[in-house]
């Protein structure tokens, strides 16, 4: 037995059909709805409500809103320290790069200044220089001497006084094809012909060796020496320029049991850090004796 569709009721049964029709009741709430809000604008009597209602959800908005907050806070994390991973390579490649340049310029600029020292010591030696550069140190740890360069148009000679900006390192002692030896006036009993630059005294400086400061020997205790001294060449011997810069005194012991002092003296030249140094000609010979001044010493030598 089949029912046909035209049959079935098109409205519910007058037993479940109870209080206003939908038109009514939307009606009715969108008069009340306009008639609230236009109360509330006009005399606010809702600000109550609301705000206790905002309060309440308050709460569960924050929650609501901590899932995305924290997968933006670890996606600004994760960002954040890849950028900064970056820049912190990025700076230590400056650094490194700036810290080369600092190094180039502090070196350029102290060869500069030991170039200008140097050309201020060969002007004041009046006297024709060569500039060369420091190899190394001699091998034999009691022996002070040191290696210069030597250039194809150079020409050395031995026994030239060797100096830098401060004064006297050394003679040329020996003189090879491409580099040439420096005897330090620190050397053991290297000698050299120096005056005081205050009285004008003539004397001669001795080296000792390694470690040790040079010493002036043979002066007696009465003899007007004082701390501070500026020693400088004599020329006495046609070795050395006069007037060069050689040591300075810094220590005077006068013993009571001896005739002599004894002087010690500090190099003014950085006899173990240079790194450039002028090769200064050697001076005119000097003027030799008179024949009849040299025979009168010959004879009066003989009787002797």
């Amino acid at each position: 037995m089949s029912i046909s569709v035209t049959s079935l009721p098109k409205e519910p049964p007058r037993f479940f059909r109870r209080g206003p029709s939908a038109v009514a009741r939307l009606t009715f709430f969108g008069l009340i709805s306009i008639a609230l809000m236009f109360i509330d604008a006009r005399f606010r009597t809702l600000e109550t409500i609301r705000m206790g209602i905002a309060t309440v959800v308050h709460p569960l908005q924050q929650v609501a809103l901590v899932p995305g907050e924290l997968l933006d806070g670890a996606s600004e994390f994760f960002d954040s320290r890849d950028k900064l991973r970056s820049e912190n390579e990025q700076l230590k490649s400056q650094l490194l790069i700036a810290g080369q340049a600092a190094q180039s310029a502090v070196g350029a600029t102290n060869e500069s200044a030991r170039l200008t020292a140097l050309l201020g010591a060969s002007q004041a030696a009046q006297t024709k220089a060569q500039i060369s550069k420091v190899l190394y140190l001699g091998r034999d740890p009691f022996s002070q001497k040191i290696f210069i360069q030597r250039g194809t148009e150079q020409n050395f000679d031995a026994g030239s006084a060797v100096i830098d900006g401060s004064g006297l390192i050394g003679q040329l002692t020996r003189v090879h094809p491409l580099l040439a030896e420096v005897t330090l006036i620190t050397e053991k009993d290297f000698a050299v012909p120096v005056k005081i630059e205050r009285t004008g005294a003539r004397m001669v400086l001795f080296g000792r060796g390694p470690g040790q400061f040079p010493e002036l020997r043979f002066v007696t205790n009465n003899a007007d020496v004082l701390e501070g001294d500026v020693l400088l060449t004599s020329n006495i011997d046609g070795v050395y320029p006069g007037n060069l810069r050689v040591a300075k005194i810094v220590r005077v012991a006068r013993g009571a049991d001896t005739v002599f002092s004894k002087i010690e003296c500090a190099p003014l030249a950085g006899v173990n850090s240079a790194e450039s140094v002028l090769v200064l000609d050697r001076p005119t010979a000097l003027t030799p004796r008179p024949a009849a001044e040299a025979a009168a010493a010959g004879d009066a030598k003989r009787r002797r």
